[in-house]
């Protein structure tokens, strides 16, 4: 599949902007009513519509500063629930940012309850684009799932709605709760003041910036309120990052006894199965949430941020694939692996909770495809109308593989997700029953197992990187790799890049690097394997003399320093490589045994 890459890429993900808009018109009824008002303000489907307009009739640019504005929300009878009520918005998300259609985050001085989503009310809430998924459904299907899942204490409500700022319709979003301590949400105490009886809510998250530390391979921050005193909150900090290591610690030994003093084994259990059913590629680099209540052992949950699962991600070999496991479940060797999965499954005690609970739950399971097809076929105007707004169908717009690419009607989305999840589940549920699966026995989707001496590279999101400036296309391979062919590779040597990220190292271990190379016209090309993060240290580094013949490198290298996120880097920025076609092919990096 050829894609366009024309806009900025921040932490090795790729945005595709130029997306096409047009203009709306709605309309709505008084307050009560379920007939179009007289004068038509908004033009309403099956959906309920949510209206916002800025005080200053400014657009909503920034994820840090609220932007004072009115909310308007209208009932699926037409009625107004409320209108030019007080809300504070502003953008969220991560790559999400570098869309077009933005999602936003609200919030209210008090606590309000919107059309009529969730146990009670809130003050904060999300609207979610779902930029990314042609079907406009995965987050929904999860969230909905989440609430099938009984061992987890909450599970975001949602619900779909047409948005308006400034007049201006915005497409399809998702209503969403917020993930936050609420006695209608994450119910656990807060006392910000307090140490060991406060409670914690907590995000394993890549991303994390705040309140955060680091245990193991993966880095958390306390998404909680925390004591505005530091010298309380550095106590804080400590009690709560002990907390988790003894659950941690107690896992990787292994001891089911001694974990359920500290984990409630059966919220993992569920968020495991949530999300391997779904196949998240995310689940070990963010949105993994944890909390803590006073006295109480370590829970998991909720579900969170499933835009990229289900199918919907090609950046790392198979995780498209209906068939086998999510390699970061299994394998801790990659920055977006799940450690706690990973420690979780390689104990039979575990493995036997799994089966009993997926069998206990299949038929809530087999549910899942009714779900998508209920949702998307009763509401399929207001569905359809998003794509008039925004012309993607049928087209690239983030790292969705070939086989969603080519889907150009939004029936032939929501039919892809439901077709998609039915061959999961049956995949699954015949795995799980089998005799591999109790012999911690786990494959990938070609049947193949999965080990410790695995390909790091088959496990690492390889991506064409480039700054907004720059202008390529690029084809993904089936055997770890990418071609790409540049028009305006920029002017630094970093500005247009291949990258395999994520992979962790061993201090002192071998591995053997390979990858077949070629370039045309013929064109020196420097690589190395580095650091993922800044100051992006350099680890080895080689220069290769490509030519328009397919050659193949290989090398054993000794690793120099542990390290969690690291990243093999071609760097093919600068004016000369400016009309060159690229091809790194079957890449591989091996530990040898």
């Amino acid at each position: 599949m050829r894609k366009r890459l024309t806009a900025l890429i921040l932490c090795f993900v790729f945005i595709f902007t130029g997306i096409l808009g047009v203009n709306g018109s709605v309309f709505a009824a008084e307050k009560g009513e379920t007939a179009p008002a007289a004068n038509p303000e908004y033009t309403q489907l099956e959906m309920p519509v949510i209206a916002i307009k800025t005080i200053s009739g400014a657009a909503i640019s920034s994820d840090e500063t609220y932007v004072s504005a009115q909310i308007t929300t209208i009932n699926t009878e037409g009625g107004y629930e409320f209108k030019d009520t007080s809300v504070a918005v502003k953008l969220r998300g991560n790559s999400s940012m570098y869309s077009d259609k933005k999602s936003y985050k609200l919030k209210f001085e008090e606590k309000k309850k919107l059309l009529s989503t969730g146990k009670g009310k809130g003050k904060t809430w999300c609207l979610i684009s779902n930029c990314y998924d042609g079907s406009l459904l995965r987050n929904l299907t999860a969230y909905r799932f989440g609430d099938l899942l009984t061992n987890l204490s909450y599970s975001p409500d949602c619900r779909s709605a047409e948005l308006y700022v400034n007049g201006e319709y915005q497409g399809v979003y998702l209503l969403c709760e917020d993930v936050n301590v609420n006695k209608n949400r994450v119910a656990i105490e807060e006392e910000p003041d307090e140490v060991e009886k406060n409670g914690y809510l907590v995000e394993m998250s890549r991303y994390a910036e705040e309140n955060k530390f680091d245990m193991d391979t993966a880095t958390y921050e306390v998404k909680s309120d925390l004591s505005e005193n530091q010298s309380i909150r550095k106590k804080q900090l400590a009690y709560i990052s002990t907390c988790i290591k003894k659950a941690y610690d107690a896992l990787k030994k292994g001891n089911e006894k001694e974990v359920r003093k500290y984990v409630d084994v059966d919220s993992l259990v569920d968020i495991y199965i949530g999300n391997e059913i779904f196949k998240n590629v995310d689940a070990g680099w963010d949105s993994l949430y944890m909390y803590k209540a006073v006295d109480g052992k370590l829970c998991f949950g909720p579900l969170w941020d499933f835009d990229l699962a289900m199918g919907n991600a090609n950046c790392v070999k198979g995780i498209d694939s209906w068939a086998g496991f999510n390699p970061y479940h299994v394998l801790n060797l990659n920055a977006n692996s799940n450690p706690w999965f990973c420690r979780a499954l390689s104990q039979k005690w575990f493995r036997e909770l799994v089966k009993k609970r997926w069998n206990k739950l299949q038929d809530k399971i087999n549910s899942l495809p009714k779900i998508v097809i209920k949702e998307a076929e009763a509401n399929i105007k207001a569905y359809s109308r998003n794509f008039e707004k925004w012309d993607v169908l049928g087209r690239q717009v983030y790292i969705e593989p070939v086989q969603i690419t080519r889907l150009t009607t939004y029936k032939g989305h929501y039919t892809y997700l439901a077709n998609w999840l039915s061959k999961r589940i049956k995949w699954l549920t015949k795995y799980y029953n089998g005799k591999d699966f109790p012999n911690g026995i786990f494959v990938n989707e070609e049947g193949n197992k999965l080990n410790a001496h695995y390909n790091l590279l088959e496990m690492s999101p390889v991506l064409a990187l480039a700054n907004s400036s720059q202008d390529m296309t690029y084809t993904m391979s089936p055997n770890t790799g990418i071609s790409m062919s540049i028009k305006n590779a920029g002017t630094e040597s970093w500005s247009t890049q291949i990258v395999a990220s994520g992979f962790m190292l061993e201090a002192g271990a071998e591995y053997i690097l390979s990858f077949d190379y070629r370039c045309s016209p013929e064109h020196p090309v420097s690589f190395s394997i580095q650091q993922n993060y800044s100051p992006w240290s350099q680890y080895f580094t080689d220069t290769l003399k490509m030519n328009d013949t397919l050659l193949h490198y290989e090398v054993t290298l000794k690793a120099p320093a542990d390290d969690i996120n690291s990243a093999l880097a071609f760097s093919l920025g600068g004016s000369t490589f400016n009309g060159n076609d690229i091809s790194i092919d079957n890449m591989s990096l091996v530990k040898k045994p």
